[in-house]
Order: structure tokens, then sequence, then C-alpha cells
């Protein structure tokens, strides 16, 4: 099997034309908004040489603010440096994110060009009334036009969208995942909001006009989108914000380490007992792939709980296995 992985690059925040509610780039990746060209070339050289090359395919990934929406000059240098390691073969392609109004076919000439794969689209919602709540600046019109620029240009879309944003309903989030699959997209990420300070939100928050979502909410709200996903095929590549030290700081919202399996246990608990049915006091055996099993068994034995109340087993024996990806095999027998 081959592996994969981004090479990282941040460019935090910059070219963002607004900001919104819960924005807050600095407190996420630890940097400050702006460099100098020739350090931030100097920082991506640096990066690439040190991280490159161990993997069988890597794209170097600018993340961090609207990429398109820098200054043009500043865009192309990235990329032509990038580029330089693209023909070395430390990396074999490049990936992107911005906003759905900073994309238009001049843009995505530009970054065909320069050999760009995968652009990610910050989308969040595509309830009109979240986004003008959320001070996003544009509607939800934009995305679906830019995703269509997008994957008609040849690129790979990945559609990012936001869970538990003010004034959202786990209704507007489950219509947010099936808009992304309906705009083409191959990739997504999912984000439950985390309310950091200096921003808007976590004003709104100590006024009481946000209520921030406990653990468990954030868990059964991502975990309904997740699985519109993964019954269309849509890869998911990530649950939440990247860990750092910054990122540990943030005062209110589902910041825990282990979201993502937590997530994913309560997609595939509802996988497994949808297979299952009532086992009627049996013991329920679950043949599921060695590199699940950690989303089954850990954390304080939740998602073992959850089958055993859907089902009706007794116990629940679950058998690591050899299987190629997640589809479990299904057995019982007697106490």
């Amino acid at each position: 099997m081959k592996t994969h992985r981004n090479l990282p690059f941040f460019v935090p925040h910059a070219g963002c034309p607004n900001c919104c509610v819960f924005c807050s780039q600095t407190k996420i990746t630890g940097e400050k908004c702006e460099k100098e060209l020739a350090l931030e070339i100097a920082e991506l050289r640096k990066m690439c040489e040190s991280e490159g090359g161990s993997f069988d395919e890597s794209q170097i990934a600018f993340f961090g603010g609207s990429f398109t929406a820098i200054k043009r000059d500043r865009m192309e240098a990235l990329l032509a440096v990038a580029n330089e390691y693209i023909a070395k073969g430390v990396a074999s392609g490049i990936r992107i994110s911005t906003r759905p109004d900073c994309i238009d076919e001049e843009i995505l000439s530009i970054l065909k060009r320069y050999r760009v794969t995968n652009i990610e689209l910050g989308i969040q919602s595509t309830d009109d009334s979240v986004l003008r709540k959320c001070e996003r600046g544009h509607d939800s019109r934009a995305s679906f036009e830019s995703s269509k620029m997008i994957v008609n240009g040849g690129f790979e879309l990945c559609g990012q969208m936001m869970i538990g944003l003010p004034i959202s309903s786990p209704e507007s989030e489950i219509q947010t995942a099936h808009d992304i699959v309906r705009m083409g997209a191959t990739e997504a990420r999912i984000y439950p909001t985390v309310v950091f300070e200096e921003t808007k939100l976590y004003d709104m928050t100590l006024s009481g006009e946000y209520v921030p979502m406990e653990l468990d909410e954030a868990v059964k709200r991502t975990a309904k989108c997740y699985r519109v996903f993964l019954d269309a095929g849509v890869k998911l590549l990530r649950i939440g914000l990247h860990a750092s030290e910054n990122l540990k700081k943030a005062p209110y919202g589902a910041n825990h380490q282990a979201l993502g399996e937590l997530v994913k246990g309560e997609v595939y608990t509802d996988i497994i007992s949808d297979m299952a049915g009532d086992c009627g006091g049996r013991i329920l055996c679950v043949h599921i792939r060695r590199a699940d099993t950690s989303m089954l068994c850990g954390h304080s034995g939740r998602a073992i709980a959850r089958l055993k109340e859907k089902t009706g087993c007794a116990e629940v024996e679950i058998i690591p296995s050899d299987l190629p990806q997640f589809k479990p095999l299904i057995t019982t027998r007697s106490v």
C-alpha cells in the first residue's frame, strides 16, 4: 500500500478579505499573520528539504489562510518554489486551501500552471442564515459556483465544513454535507466549532448569545455528517483541528484530542448494530480490521456499551482480522 502525506506549510490568515466570528488563525497555527517573502520562502525550502522524500506520495500543502487571495506575486513565488521540489521528486503535487469567493477562472488557470492538484474549499455551511450570522462574507451560491469551476477545471475538490456554528442545527449541517457531495467533492474535512479568546465568538459565548457544544453533542452531530460522506464514498481527511499547544488553550468547544476516533466509533457502532439487528442476549462477535479496533475498544468502553444498548447483546467480542477495509463481519453465539 502506498503511503501518502501532506507537507503542510501555513500561510496564516493571509489574504482573507474579512474575519469570521469564529476565526483566530494566530491561535490555531501559533503564527503571526504576515512574514517577509524571503523569510517565508526560506522556511518553505527548509520544510521541503527536511520532510520530503520519506513517503511514496506527498503533496506540498498551503494551509492556514485564503491562499488564492494573497498578493499575486507572493502566491506565484511560493508556488514556483513548490514546483522546484516537485521536479526534484520531493512531492507529487500541490494542495491549497481557500474561500469560495476567492476562486475564479483566472486564478484556476494560474493554479493549473503551477501543478496544483487539490483545492480545499472552506464552505463551512450552505445555510445562508448561518453564513450571515458568522459574518462569513459570502453566501452559499459562491460555494456552489466555485466548486463547479474547480471540478470542471480538473482539480480534486475537498469540502471543509463546520459543526455547531451560531444558529446552525443538526439538520442544516446534514444538508451541508449532502451539498458538498453534490458539488462533486472527493474529499472532506469536518471541524466542530472551537471557541478561541480574542474572537467575536468568544464574546458571544461570554454574553450567552452563543452556547458551545459539549463533547457528546459534538460527536453525535459530527457522526451524522460523517455518515453522509461515508455512504457517498467521499474520503474524510480529518475531523477537528490539528492538535497544537495553542489549540489546547481554546477555552470552549469540542476540543478532545481523540475526537476523530470518538466520531468514527459512533458511526461504526451504528453500522455494526444495523448489521447485527436484535441479538436477543447472545454474544455479538465483530470481526474488524486491526487498524480500527481502538475505535471500538478504547475510550472507557464507550462504543461497546453503545453496541450492547442498541443490539441487546449480552457481550461484545472484538476480533481483530486482516480485512482490507472497514467492512466488519458479524456473527453471534450463545452465552
